[in-house]
């Protein structure tokens, strides 16, 4: 590593390719290049975004003054941000087996936001290349600013998607915070239309995808990831990132290509760590902190107290795994194969990569069906006949031979029952009861039709009455509520 670091330009970017003496789609005239902006088919986004992309790439080759530069690329970012969640819808909902006109669009995302994050990449280092005035350190920190937001929309793709970070995208993500806490321009208040507030750093630009990473945004459904990197987007004012290591939370290394990780021993020291706790955020969120715009669901606040109040890795180890295991989706699935084990499911084979006491990690090679998603409930046996076992899915991942599923199990004594709405006044439906050693049994049952507060009647023998009580997980396909008794 460079003795200088971080401010040995090394994160600056090298010229490559050749420079170009004008631009072949556009003016370097503000005016004219508004219009153009303006003239792009709103109807064809992916025509727009490779056109885009391409006057990203040749305006970071010409020769141009660096506040020349930077206007352009003001008149630029609104436009790529207005494209973007065109370009998003195909896949926002769509099953983990993308489709083709899906990865079609999935990335033009990342290369415009790599595009955008290049160029004004080489305006902050031009900016920076001698000791600059405050004005110029004020344009500086808004280039930096830029860049870094340009790279934490590149990881936010990859989240929504549940595929692993491009190779340095962290590591730039990194260096470009690190030579701006270097100058002292982390902290400098820039305008942003953009941004919640209209205003930004560098710092609340990087702590956002800090924040979001620490979150595990693997074990979260879309909504809830557009929910939580908007609220990041500000929760960054209240995280200060400390150089000396912290007895819990988070710890950055800033000379690696990794997101944050949570504090480890031995302690992680030096001038190239940062340290953060997330646990003042846990405790806002009980007290009903979110984005006040658009309040949070209680099953996100209550993820984020969990994972942020206690950050821990795996609790149990797992053994690895080399054999195909039967599994059924879906909680009536589910419910049929503990009613009537015996019966001759449609289960479909499925490779077991590990297992454990709290779960298994599952691999579907191909298409992944469409009922896989976060929160899915799903029934596992052997293929030898074993019992089933019952578990919900906790985190998804696509990777080069399928996709990949984290599966945390229900207790054992987890019980088939049928349930209706009030004294039994309607059909009943599959759920299943969850009991717990306390007696604060749950009782898992279909989204859609119930919520908090509901009396139905469970159906196990002797009916009974019961009150839905407080949602402790759930998904688009099942919830959770603990039990109160009439």
């Amino acid at each position: 590593m460079h003795e200088a670091w971080p401010t040995d330009w090394a994160w600056a970017l090298p010229d490559t390719d050749a420079p170009l003496e004008s631009l072949s789609l556009a003016s370097t005239r503000p005016p004219e290049l508004r219009a153009w902006l303006t003239a792009l088919p709103a109807d064809d986004p992916l025509t727009s975004a490779a056109r885009l992309t391409r006057l990203l790439d040749e305006l970071t080759r010409l020769p141009l003054d660096t506040r020349h530069r930077l206007a352009l690329l003001e008149d630029i970012r609104p436009r790529v941000h207005c494209l973007t969640p065109s370009l998003q819808s195909p896949y926002l909902g769509a099953p983990l087996s993308l489709t083709a006109p899906s990865r079609q669009a999935a990335d033009p995302v990342a290369d415009l936001f790599d595009g955008l994050a290049r160029a004004y990449q080489r305006v902050a280092a031009a900016l920076l290349a001698t000791t600059p005035e405050p004005a110029r350190r004020q344009a500086a920190a808004t280039a930096l600013q830029r860049a870094l937001d340009a790279l934490s929309q590149q990881l936010w793709q990859h989240w929504l998607l549940y595929t692993p970070a491009r190779a340095g995208l962290w590591w730039r993500l990194h260096r470009l915070y690190a030579v701006a806490d270097a100058l002292a321009l982390q902290t400098l208040a820039v305008a942003d239309p953009e941004a919640s507030g209209q205003q930004s750093s560098v710092h609340l630009a990087y702590t956002r995808a800090l924040l979001v990473a620490s979150a595990q945004p693997q074990q979260l459904r879309p909504p809830a990831l557009l929910a939580l990197f908007r609220a990041a987007g500000q929760w960054g004012r209240w995280l200060p990132l400390r150089a000396r290591p912290l007895e819990g939370g988070f710890d950055v290394a800033l000379d690696q290509d990794r997101g944050p990780v949570p504090a480890g021993d031995p302690v992680r020291d030096g001038p190239r760590w940062r340290h953060f706790d997330t646990r003042p955020l846990a405790r806002a969120l009980i007290d009903g902190g979110g984005d006040p715009g658009r309040p949070f669901s209680s099953l996100l606040r209550a993820h984020l107290r969990a994972v942020w109040s206690v950050p821990r890795g795996r609790a149990a180890p797992r053994r690895a795994g080399r054999e195909t295991v039967r599994v059924v989706l879906g909680l009536n699935g589910a419910h049929a194969c503990l009613d009537q084990p015996a019966r001759a499911h449609n289960a479909e084979p499925v490779y077991c990569q590990d297992r454990g006491q709290q779960g298994c990690g599952l691999l579907w090679h191909g298409p992944a069906p469409r009922g896989l998603r976060v929160g899915a409930v799903l029934a596992v046996a052997d293929t030898d006949g074993g019992p089933w076992r019952v578990g919900e899915i906790r985190w998804l991942a696509r990777a080069a031979e399928g996709v990949r599923a984290g599966v945390q199990w229900l207790p054992g004594e987890v019980r088939p029952v049928r349930i209706s709405h009030g004294y039994g006044d309607t059909l009943p439906t599959p759920a299943l009861l969850v009991p717990a050693a306390d007696g604060a049994d749950t009782l898992l049952v279909p989204t859609a039709g119930f919520a908090a507060g509901a009396r139905v009647t469970v159906w196990e023998g002797p009916p009974r009455l019961v009150r839905l009580g407080a949602r402790v997980a759930g998904s688009a396909d099942a919830c959770r509520y603990r039990l109160r008794r009439e």
